[in-house]
């Protein structure tokens, strides 16, 4: 971990959320904490923390306020359904605040990102290698007319995560991004329709949250920030294209009745770059979220950047003693308060 310690200015953690797994249904298939482990978490954020508005932390930058001890923002990406249905409840019951990230694409057209038909294809593959051999039958075609071989995208891509197996971030890989997309889309589809559902609104209708319930918890105190439209890789595409995708997903606001300024944006998969920032700022954006792991430093420079940490980072009982993370927090906390 990079240390903050002694970098002046106050500091914040920011928690990145998906998926909190009810006991069945389709979310109940992806990655992400059981409903108790959650609440665990929940009650150990709490003793440790003081969980605060995401637009404290803007406020704090600009000099409107000043932060809490060791502040925390708990922040929910994707827009499931389960956010509403499981994780709302529980933030209410302990008057938490928290920011909503739907992506528009699910939430207004009823489409699963391509992200979830990767997971729910990994989810219901009870054996990776018909996926791999899928994915190796449409490069070695590709190949055939000049694309990258099989022994190139095996030797750049076959590689752990911080996460996932060799041959698990491999296929996730080549699915999210590697692939050219006229390759990449039409082979998640397929496999989609042919493993999971050929029925893509019924499967958006039971994973995402709708306008309604966003709507309802912003009403509620929540935050809710643009995310994406189809959750594409900024740094991936045209900064014509990236305009595209960041003004879709500024659709959201549109639906919830936000205004498109002093927004809140989160990068899709933590990926940006300047044309990114700069679309950003044209936009008016007031502060994004990354994935890069770390405690967020809270000045005007840095609020277009601010890094996460994930929740596997922090102990999920309530009577957990403090970890790395928590300690470091505590240390910056003093520091910036030091006369």
């Amino acid at each position: 971990m990079r240390s903050l310690t002694g970098s002046g200015g106050p500091t914040a953690t920011i928690v990145m959320y998906h998926v909190v797994r009810p006991a069945s249904g389709l979310a109940a298939t992806l990655k992400g904490l059981d409903v108790e482990a959650f609440r665990g978490q929940l009650e150990y954020i709490r003793a440790h923390y003081t969980p605060v508005n995401l637009f404290d932390l803007a406020d704090a930058a600009e000099g409107l306020r000043s932060l809490a001890p060791r502040p925390v923002v708990l922040t929910f990406d994707d827009g499931y359904a389960v956010q509403r249905e499981i994780v709302f409840p529980m933030l209410c019951e302990t008057r938490t605040p928290a920011a909503f990230f739907p992506a528009a694409s699910s939430m207004i057209d009823g489409r699963v990102l391509d992200i979830n038909k990767i997971q729910l294809i990994l989810a219901v593959s009870r054996d990776i290698e018909p996926v791999i051999t899928a994915i190796d039958r449409a490069v070695d075609r590709e190949a055939e007319t000049g694309g990258v071989s099989r022994a190139e995208y095996r030797r750049q891509w076959w590689i752990p995560s911080r996460w996932d197996a060799p041959a698990v971030a491999y296929v996730k890989r080549m699915l999210q991004h590697a692939l050219p997309e006229r390759v990449r889309r039409p082979l998640i589809d397929d496999l989609f329709r042919g493993l999971v559902s050929a029925d893509e609104r019924a499967v958006a209708a039971e994973l995402y949250m709708s306008v309604d319930a966003v709507r309802e918890m912003h009403q509620a105190g929540m935050s809710i920030g643009a995310h994406a439209d189809r959750h594409l890789r900024l740094p991936t595409l045209s900064r014509h294209e990236q305009e595209t995708e960041i003004d879709g997903a500024l659709r959201v606001l549109d639906a919830v009745g936000l205004p498109r300024h002093r927004f809140a944006f989160c990068y899709a998969n933590g990926d940006y770059d300047n044309d990114s920032l700069e679309l950003l700022r044209s936009r008016r954006c007031r502060l994004a979220c990354t994935t890069q792991p770390d405690l967020a430093r809270i000045t005007r420079n840095e609020l277009l950047t601010l890094p996460r940490i994930d929740t596997n980072d922090l102990p999920v009982r309530s009577d957990a003693e403090p970890n790395e993370w928590t300690r470091r927090a505590a240390l910056n906390d003093r520091l910036s308060n030091d006369p």
